[in-house]
Parts: structure tokens; sequence; C-alpha cells
């Protein structure tokens, strides 16, 4: 009976174990700082040349809606990797990517704003990102969004952006949503965002 008692406490630490190790090879990411600001900086934006009509050849530099995002590599091993380079837009398909995914009322805000979903690519005005696609353990990487929403002023290229008080609008409410972090296609982590700040 004794031995039976033994056996069974013998199997349950081992089985423990396998669940801490298990644990530990999983990869671990944690957000770390999140901002969103409303902005309109030529160097990070960029510019849009006017190629027609009597501004043609001035820049115009879109608003646009600028997130910024900052991941630790909590565990033991590297995140992603930078060996498998996508021609098409330049980026690793094996590398560390970070994706927004609106709460219905973020997504309904943007509809009413912007008169469409701007975190859907195949809807928006234009989208620049900026990430790593490497983190080291323990290290720390920014990621960057910036939603174009329009130009302040009347031009060929682009469309207006919103009034003031409409963009304030979508700005207060643009951490609703949530950010999903995957490596090859593969779900590693995912953050609330209304519940970061």
């Amino acid at each position: 009976m004794k031995s039976n008692g033994m056996l069974k406490f013998v199997i349950s630490i081992f089985s423990v174990l396998l669940l801490l190790a298990g644990c530990s090879s999983k990869p671990s990411v944690d957000l770390v700082g999140s901002t969103v600001e409303i902005r309109s900086d030529e160097a990070r934006s960029g510019g849009i040349g006017i190629t027609s009509g009597e501004k043609k050849g001035e820049i115009i530099v879109p608003v646009a809606l600028s997130y910024e995002f900052v991941l630790k590599n909590t565990g033991k091993k590297n995140l992603g990797e930078a060996k498998k380079i996508n021609e098409l837009n330049f980026v690793f398909d094996d590398g560390i990517k970070v994706r927004i995914e609106p709460h219905e009322k973020l997504k309904a805000i943007s509809e009413e704003v912007m008169g469409i979903n701007i975190y859907n690519e195949e809807e928006n005005l234009g989208m620049g990102l900026s990430s790593m696609p490497v983190l080291e353990p323990n290290q720390e990487g920014k990621y960057t969004f910036d939603y174009t929403l329009g130009a302040l002023e009347e031009n060929p290229e682009i469309r207006l952006a919103p009034s003031p008080e409409q963009l304030e609008k979508l700005k207060e409410h643009a951490m609703d949503a949530i950010l999903i972090v995957t490596v090859e296609d593969e779900e590693i982590a995912r953050f609330d965002l209304s519940h970061s700040e």
C-alpha cells in the first residue's frame, strides 16, 4: 500500500515537471509600452508629391493616427528569425509580425469618422509600419503603425482629413483594440490595449 502511494507521488512530481518544461519552451513576450497620437510628421509618415494642377511639385504631409508599441522578449530563446525575406513586401516571413485588431466600437468609430475601417488593409488610405523581425532574450523592440487619415489642405492627391474634433474622437478610442503578435502565422501573444493604459 505504501509503495502504491509513493508511486502516485512520483508520478505527480513527474507530471508537474513536464508541465513546467512545456511552459518554459513557449515563447514569452510582454507589452512594456504603448502610445497613440495624431501626427503630421513628414519624417515618420512621409509626404505625398502633388503631380498635377497649380500645386504641382508641392509636398503634402498627411495626418496619421500613429501607434507605438514596445515588446520585450521575456523568454530564453530568440523570437522570430530573419532568414526568409518576402520579395513582394520586403518583410521577413519568419520574423515577428504584429497587427491591430479593433474591437467593434473602434471599428464603428473609424467608419463614422473616416467612412472606412482604417484597420482593414484593403480599405485604408495607406499605412506605414516599422518593426523588428527578431527579439533576443531580454531585448525590447519598437513596433509602429501610421494610418493615413488625409491631408490638412485641399489637394488633388489625397482626401481631406476629418475635423480636429473627429480626429480627437478617433484618438480617444484608438486603444479599444487587441494587439496580436505572430511568428510564422502562429499566434504567440495577444494584448487587450484597452486594459494596458
